[in-house]
Formats: C-alpha cells, sequence, structure tokens
C-alpha cells in the first residue's frame, strides 16, 4: 500500500499537439500521460522532470475538438503564418498520481495552491490551476479480480477482452509517447481506449500487466496507472 492522490485541472481550451504533424497542428484527445507529469513537474519547479511515478487520467467532460486558424509570429515581428490548430474544447480532467518519489511534495504544494511554474493544458496560451481532490492510500490490483470497471482511460495492453454496454461510446486513440526519459527523449508509445463522455469502461484484464503498468485502487475507484 503506498500514497496517492487525485486532482482536477479543467479550461476553456487545451492542446495536446501528436508529433506526427506538421502543416496542421493535430491535438490528442485528452492530457497525454507525460503531459500530466510535465504539469506535475511544473508545479515543483523540476524543468526536466523525470519520474517513475505513475498517473491515471480520468475525463471529467466530453471529448470535443475543433479546429482553428491561427497566426503564429516568428522571425521577430514581421514574419506571420497562419497555421491550422486544432482544439480540445472545455477539457476537464481528473489526475490519479502515485508513487515514491514526489507524491508528497506534491501534496504539500497542492494543499498549499502552490506552484512555481504556470501550469497550462499542452500550450501557455491554455492556463489551468489543479485544484486537490483528496489523499489516497492506493492499493495495487492483482490479477484475482475478473471485471475491471473504470472511468479512467485504459491502455489497450491491459485488456483482453472489452465488455461493451450499448449506452457507451468507446474510442482508440494511439501514438501516445509512453515514457519520457529526460532531454526531449522518450521510449515507446501506447494506446489507449476511453469512453467519449467519460463514462465508465468495463473489460477483462489480461493476466500480466507489460511494461510496468497497474490497475490499483483509490479509494472506491479503480485506475489504470501509466
Amino acid at each position: 500500500m503506498s500514497t496517492g492522490l487525485a486532482f482536477e485541472i479543467k479550461g476553456t481550451m487545451a492542446h495536446f499537439r501528436r508529433p506526427d504533424t506538421t502543416a496542421t497542428q493535430v491535438t490528442y484527445p485528452f492530457i497525454t500521460p507525460t503531459a500530466a507529469k510535465g504539469l506535475v513537474g511544473a508545479i515543483l519547479g523540476l524543468t526536466d522532470f523525470v519520474t517513475r511515478d505513475k498517473v491515471g487520467i480520468e475525463l471529467l467532460s466530453p471529448v470535443r475538438t475543433v479546429s482553428q486558424q491561427m497566426s503564429m509570429l516568428g522571425g521577430g515581428t514581421t514574419f506571420n503564418r497562419p497555421t491550422t490548430i486544432e482544439l480540445v474544447i472545455n477539457p476537464a480532467y481528473r489526475v490519479y498520481y502515485t508513487g515514491e518519489e514526489y507524491t508528497k511534495q506534491l501534496l504539500d504544494a497542492l494543499r498549499q495552491e502552490k506552484s512555481v511554474y504556470s501550469t497550462y493544458l499542452g500550450v501557455a496560451y491554455a492556463l489551468t490551476k489543479p485544484v486537490l481532490l483528496d489523499e489516497y492510500e492506493v492499493m495495487a490490483v492483482n490479477n484475482d479480480i475478473d471485471i475491471i470497471e473504470t472511468r479512467s482511460v485504459v491502455p489497450t495492453a491491459l485488456v483482453q477482452e472489452i465488455r461493451f454496454t450499448d449506452t457507451r461510446y468507446y474510442c482508440r486513440a494511439g501514438g501516445f509517447l509512453y515514457m519520457y526519459k529526460g532531454e526531449r527523449t522518450f521510449e515507446k508509445s501506447i494506446d489507449f481506449i476511453y469512453e467519449k463522455d467519460g463514462k465508465t469502461i468495463s473489460f477483462v484484464p489480461k493476466q500480466e500487466f507489460p511494461w510496468g503498468l497497474e490497475i490499483a485502487r483509490f479509494g472506491d475507484d479503480l485506475v489504470c496507472l501509466i
């Protein structure tokens, strides 16, 4: 059993750029695990934040995106480059956090509503303020649970079988960077299943969890941790 916490973030817009897009800057549909950990690094004032701590992400609002043309200035103020950017509209997330490295420092900072650097949702013009929700005693879930029901986004690598429900709108998003190694380098990519409106997903988990992925209990909630 270990200590964990949950905090919530929201805004009017967000942009979590896919690195494989150029002319049109496409966004991931929700905050990426690396962006969530980067936000923690901003709170703690660590500019190149590398950690083995884990996060889980829950959608608190429906996923909605819109494309917007924006003027990007470069080379001083004389160069104006129109760029099409896809934005997430009215995003809201609950981020679960646990681990032995930075959980206590993060908990102290959130309790005091302090942040060393500005916190934002992927881009500097999408500011947000993390709000502490609760502290938890976190218990890892072993392979003795036949069906997992969770509101968090689910790594496909954990899933043996999805238990579909008529009232759910299931989506798959791929190509998320899995682990930040420092100095702008990353390792592996990971895919997710999510429910567009943030409703629960039920699935049969695999017998073995690859890559250090976990499922843990935060109070009454089961959360997939990356």
